[in-house]
Formats: C-alpha cells, structure tokens, sequence
C-alpha cells in the first residue's frame, strides 16, 4: 500500500470538529454535496475533489472552493480524510469502491450502487471482509418522508401491510417503499409496465423552459408483491415529477388502523370515530418572523413527526437529507452504528432492475433467492 493510499484517512478530528470528506467526482450530485458541505462549514469540510478532466477539476475547485485534481496521489494527499464519497457515473461506481475499500479507506457511495446485476454480484464477491462501506440513500431522509415514516413506522396506523410511492424513480423510489413496508430482503414478486407521459416542458435541472413543448418521458409503474408477509408496494413514476409544478408527487402508507396520504393522516379511533389530521411543517421567516427562513420541525397535532437537526441553516428538503447521510457517515467511522449499508443499497437497484426486466419482456419477475447480500445486515428488517 502506498503512503498516500495508506494515511488518506486518520482518526476523526472529534466531535466537535467538521468531518474532513473527499470526494470523487465533480458532477451535478457531487455539486451538491460540496453546496451543503459549504452551508455548514461547522459540521462538514471537503478537503478535496478528485475528477476525470482538467477542465473539470478547473471549473469545480473554482465553483466551490475546493483543490480539485485528476492526480489520484494528489489527491490523497492534500490531507487526511475521515472519509470518501464516491460520486461517478454508475459504470464507475464498482470499480471505485473496490479500489478505495482495498485500502482501508471507508467510503459513502452515492447511488446507484453499480448499473445491473452482474456488477451488483461483483462488488459482493470482491469486496474486502471488514470493508467500511455506506450509501447516500437519502429518500427517506427528507424531511417530509422521514415524518411519514415516523408515522407509519410508530405503530399510530396499525400494522403497515400496503404503500404507494410517486416520489422518486427506481432506486429512490424502492427505496422509500420498503423503508415504509420495513422489508428487508424477503422473496418478492415484481412486475411493471411503460406508459408514454405526454406532458408540456417547464422546469428542469437547468431551469425553466420557455418553449412550452411537449414532450414525452417514460412513466414506469411497478407492483412488488410480498407473499410471505402479505404485503404490496407500488411506485409509480415520471421523471418530470422531480422538477415538473404540472407533476405532483405522492405517497400513501396504508395500515389496518389508519393510512398517510401525502400530508394527510386518516385514523379511526374508536367505532364511528374518525380522525383526520395532517402533518404540518413549522417554518420560520414569515410575517414578521426574524428568525430566518428555515424548517423547523413537523408535527401531527400535539406531536412532533420529525425535527431539523440543521436548523437554523437555510437548507431545502433534499440539501438536510443529504446533510443528514454526511453526518450519519461522520459518526460511522467514529465507531458509531451504520446507517443504510451497500446490502440495501443493493436490494433497492435489484428490485428497481427486476421491475425494468418485467416491463421489457412483459411478464413477472421473482428475487433470486441467492443473490449475494440476502444474508447481510439490514436497517429494514421487521
């Protein structure tokens, strides 16, 4: 092992110091890690970026600030690292852990894991035993569905037997559905179909389109059924949902008590005593409020559903989510527990493959009973 492969990573500075991050790769996903490392310079700190292009690197370090390189020992160099996130094109993803986690490095891998199923099997028959590895899953971590969850997850609708999600795609979406179902890696039956979303241009990752063109995106629907434990998650999804004002997003959690419906909580109380009420988000900044703007916490009624640990920081929904994976990172590699490991970063893309084979050829896929990482720990599990 080389000396700056070797002493990349040192003991946590300590708590009450920023977790020092590097990262690989300089696009759209790592851009926002570095945008949330700079809004909370107290907490986090990239040391240092590692990218494929010159230009790259040049137009990255000069964005965020940050020593940008394509020289790996450079890279490693520029100082110790509590920790590496990965953040490349899915074909490179597999490679980079493999190369990192050979060395002792640990590593927070953004998703998707790896691009198909034969590099999926690949990571597990590689990977190093002992090996520090941990997704940047962070669906479940938004603000809006980690309240949902807490619901559903605190036994206020009964036992959750069913859920619908129309809020990310594939990976993100199943993702969301067995953190609702608490499904682990039991056997599932999964089957999809396309459908052609004709809908106008407007939104999008570079902005707002002037054209008012339509267009058509994919629209994926998924069934995935649980026989063993009587359970059914369905995802339903467009991509235009992630930026579209013409394309809502949705999530319902079903329990024999009760059920989440987007904001909505349905319960029955008692005979002919029904309860609606709806979560609602405490923020400040408001008429006159000169707090700032930020979230606070949501609450159902009385109760509090979920609170802002970055508060009083003015981050959106996904920017505290993909804070809160950084610091759950930081903690992991101080000796704290794991959070969401590459096991069940694994299982979200294998269903996600499963429903795009059954909406290719038509009929019903089964989980292979054998996939490598069934047997490894889960943060689902019942």
């Amino acid at each position: 092992m080389s000396a700056a492969w070797s002493d990349a990573v040192a003991p946590s500075s300590g708590p009450d110091e920023p977790a020092r991050i590097g990262v690989v790769g300089a696009g759209w996903r790592a851009g926002l890690f570095a945008t949330v490392a700079r809004a909370l310079p107290q907490h986090f700190h990239i040391v240092a970026a590692l990218t494929r292009t010159e230009t790259t690197a040049e137009e990255f370090g000069r964005r965020f600030g940050i020593a940008t390189t394509t020289d790996s020992d450079a890279f490693l160099g520029s100082g110790p690292m509590d920790f590496i996130l990965v953040c490349v094109a899915r074909q490179a993803t597999v490679p980079w852990v493999l190369k990192l986690a050979y060395r002792g490095l640990p590593v927070l891998v953004e998703t998707p894991l790896a691009p198909d199923a034969d590099a999926l099997r690949r990571l597990f028959a590689e990977l190093p035993a002992g090996a520090r590895v941990q997704s940047a899953e962070q669906y479940r971590l938004q603000p809006q569905h980690a309240a949902r969850l807490h619901i559903a997850g605190s036994g206020t609708l009964g036992p959750v037997h069913s859920a619908l999600v129309s809020a990310g795609h594939d990976y993100h979406g199943v993702a969301l559905l067995r953190a609702a179902l608490r499904l682990g890696f039991e056997e599932v039956r999964v089957s999809a179909s396309r459908f052609a979303d004709r809908v106008t241009s407007s939104l999008g990752r570079d902005g707002w389109d002037s054209s008012l063109q339509v267009r058509e995106v994919e629209r994926l629907t998924a069934r995935f059924e649980v026989p063993g434990r009587g359970l059914l998650g369905v995802s339903d999804f467009s991509h235009e949902q992630y930026f579209s004002p013409i394309r809502s997003r949705h999530v319902q959690i079903a329990g024999e008590r009760g059920e989440v419906f987007d904001d909505d909580v349905h319960l029955l109380a008692g005979p002919a005593d029904p309860l609606h009420l709806r979560l609602r988000r405490d923020v400040t900044g408001a008429d006159g409020d000169l707090e700032g703007s930020f979230l606070r916490r949501i609450t159902l009624g009385e109760r509090v559903a979920y609170t802002n640990p970055f508060a009083p920081a003015r981050l959106s929904d996904e920017e505290i989510a993909i804070a809160t994976v950084l610091s759950a990172m930081a903690g992991y590699v101080a000796g704290g527990p794991a959070f969401y490991g590459i096991a069940d970063a694994a299982e979200d893309q294998y269903l996600a493959l499963l429903a795009h084979d059954s909406a290719t050829d038509g009929r019903p896929h089964e989980t292979d009973p054998d996939r490598p990482w069934v047997d490894e720990p889960s943060m689902l599990r019942p």
